[in-house]
């Protein structure tokens, strides 16, 4: 089976690519359209399946932009909490494949690293995407 590396949305966004003025913005689908285009521009994702999942409240008076990849090996998802949502995916898929989250969070890194899931820090996974 294809392993798995989750990425901390945000997390990964404040941690690597957005800095000044971008980060007034952070939450837009703008941003988060940023990510998934550096995600996309790794050079192998012959061999893992990416999910990038955002933080996103479920309040039903607000409309949301979904972003989307046109990478078949990546997929978007938003969560209540994505740090709750990671962690629950690591220890059911665990397991079955090898689980990798990229992430800067302290709290999130012993979490995943509690649950049987490896770790790679933002800037090590953005190194790879130049």
């Amino acid at each position: 089976m294809r392993s798995l590396l989750i990425i901390d949305g945000f997390n990964v966004l404040h941690a690597g690519i957005l800095t000044g003025r971008d980060r007034v913005n952070w939450w837009q689908a703008a941003m988060q359209r940023r990510l998934v285009e550096r995600v996309e521009s790794c050079t192998d994702t012959a061999d893992v399946d990416i999910w990038i999942v955002f933080d996103r409240c479920t309040d039903t008076h607000t409309e949301y932009e979904d972003v989307s990849s046109s990478d078949p090996h990546i997929s978007i998802f938003y969560a209540p909490s994505a740090d709750d949502w990671i962690v629950a995916q690591v220890g059911e898929l665990t397991n079955q494949r090898a689980v990798t989250v990229v992430t800067a969070d302290r709290l999130l890194r012993e979490r995943v690293r509690r649950a049987g899931g490896r770790l790679f820090s933002p800037m090590q996974f953005l190194a790879t995407c130049e």
